[in-house]
């Protein structure tokens, strides 16, 4: 949407909303002042505090002109398609009297993906001056629709409703069929690859990450993750052995995520934990690439450069301009990573380290993915099964034993990736596990027939399965491989 451009030039309008504005001048009118009044108490509260005298003034002067468009509408609907407003069905017209204010809260809505807003005649001037303060804080965070939604929800404030974007809803309209659940996760693992990359390869001046995109593919994740978690964690499976820090960044990233929502945190903390977990290993891009992509085992010189990065990572988000609470957790997980619940690991420090919840988090995840990926200076890669089963062992000791718990009840006692010899002889590859079903139970795509013979690759099989005469399963797992002996590759099977 180019919204510099004049507003509502097109005569192509949104099904189901009336451009009758001639016939309802008054609705009109009220509708042109709202806008206006609306960008003002936004602006206003840049300025003053919530309680200042010129604040409540224009609060005031906001619900006499919602008072008027509640007459016919009990709730007043503030709608943005394309490049317009509606209000209450009515396209409001703009011209120069009031294109800056129009053109200000178009830019707003397109920029935080809001669709629309709903006043109820029964919200109060206080209510109005917080959700305008609400939509500064979100904004000036780079927040996005469901952020909002979030803040207002924990605010209590339950008369000023938020719908985001519909853009399913859209496409449909067009005729175009809206992208599948696993299509989505892919396109927000690759999107978030590419933040992670832009935001630690290409620095602003003084050596500042650039966080901006990189929150919106986090906020975009989380989404996808509240919708379908089994096919976002599946993206897991993508190693990319040129790219390990990156890829390693965005599959930490989503196991964070899953282990969060796991636990119950709201939609606004997620999103805060992800980019944490986005950026833990932000310092790894000043050790120097032969000591990241050494083979063999380093020496203590190359450990100790490595082993640096968490410092490194400290330094790096310390210098961010604004140091708001993103950032400061950020910097905690950068630090903590790699201490242990015991306190072991690195970097030490003469007294106990009080661990953060998102370190704790990260901890685990970070551990997880480095088990199952091959590094040059590692002698094994760990099945994802193996390296759950080392994280359950070591739960209470390395480990949050109630975060670890909450992750392996995400993945399933054989997350996805993980190869398996069936009870049949068969061997195949676990593509998705329901959280909400057994946990040794998943969903599995043979791959070997029993007699070593490559399968088609096309039979999916629900291990749940049972005899429509006897009531026994079909399959069970007799046991979990290594991908590396068994010879495949998880992610020629598990990515669209």
């Amino acid at each position: 949407m180019d919204i510099d451009k004049a507003p509502c030039t097109s005569t192509e309008e949104r099904p189901g909303l009336r451009d009758d504005a001639a016939e309802l001048s008054d609705v009109l009118r009220a509708g042109n002042t709202l806008v206006g009044q609306m960008v003002a108490m936004e602006k206003l509260l840049r300025i003053y505090n919530a309680d200042n005298e010129t604040v409540r003034q224009a609060a005031a002067s906001l619900m006499s002109s919602l008072k008027t468009l509640a007459q016919d509408h009990p709730e007043i609907e503030i709608r943005f398609w394309r490049d317009c407003i509606y209000v209450n069905d009515v396209r409001l017209r703009c011209d120069i009297s009031n294109f800056s204010s129009y053109k200000h809260l178009l830019k707003q809505a397109v920029g935080l993906e809001i669709e629309k807003i709903l006043i109820n005649d029964k919200a109060s001037a206080k209510e109005l001056i917080e959700f305008f303060g609400i939509l500064n804080r979100v904004k000036d965070d780079d927040g996005s629709a469901g952020q909002l939604i979030e803040a207002l929800e924990e605010a209590g404030i339950g008369d000023i409703t938020v719908s985001p974007a519909a853009e399913t809803q859209d496409l449909e309209l067009l005729g175009i069929k809206p992208p599948s659940k696993r299509e989505r996760a892919k396109k927000a693992f690759y999107s978030t690859l590419r933040a992670a990359k832009a935001a630690m390869l290409s620095q602003r001046p003084g050596g500042v990450p650039n966080l901006r995109k990189a929150k919106r593919a986090v906020q975009a994740t989380v989404d996808v993750l509240l919708d379908d978690e089994a096919s976002l964690l599946a993206m897991s499976a993508i190693k990319d052995h040129d790219e390990y820090t990156f890829t390693h960044s965005v599959n930490v990233c989503m196991f964070s995520l899953a282990i969060g929502h796991r636990v119950g945190l709201p939609r606004t903390r997620l999103a805060e934990l992800g980019i944490a977990a986005l950026f833990h290993d932000i310092g790894k891009v000043s050790v120097p690439a032969s000591v990241l992509n050494k083979v063999g085992m380093l020496d203590v010189d190359e450990w100790k450069a490595l082993r640096n990065h968490t410092l490194t990572g400290v330094q790096l988000l310390s210098k961010m301009p604004r140091c708001n609470q993103q950032i400061i957790r950020s910097l905690v997980v950068a630090f903590q990573h790699h201490i242990n619940m015991d306190q072991t690991g690195y970097p030490s420090a003469e007294a106990e380290v009080p661990l953060d919840l998102y370190s704790k988090i990260v901890r685990i995840a970070d551990t997880f993915d480095a088990m199952t990926t091959e590094r040059p200076y590692m002698n094994k890669v760990h099945s994802p099964h193996e390296a759950l089963q080392y994280l359950l062992s070591q739960a209470g000791t390395k480990f949050d034993p109630v975060l670890v718990k909450a992750f392996a009840a995400s993945l399933g006692i054989f997350p996805a990736g993980t190869v398996v010899r069936l009870n049949t002889g068969e061997t195949a590859i676990v593509v998705k596990h329901d959280p909400n079903d057994e946990p040794d139970m998943p969903v599995v795509k043979i791959i070997r027939n029993a007699d070593g013979t490559q399968a088609s690759g096309e039979e999916i099989v629900d291990l749940k399965d049972k005899h429509p005469e006897t009531g026994e399963y079909l399959y069970a797992v007799a046991e979990a491989l290594s991908c590396k002996e068994a010879g495949e590759n998880p992610r020629y099977h598990l990515l669209p």
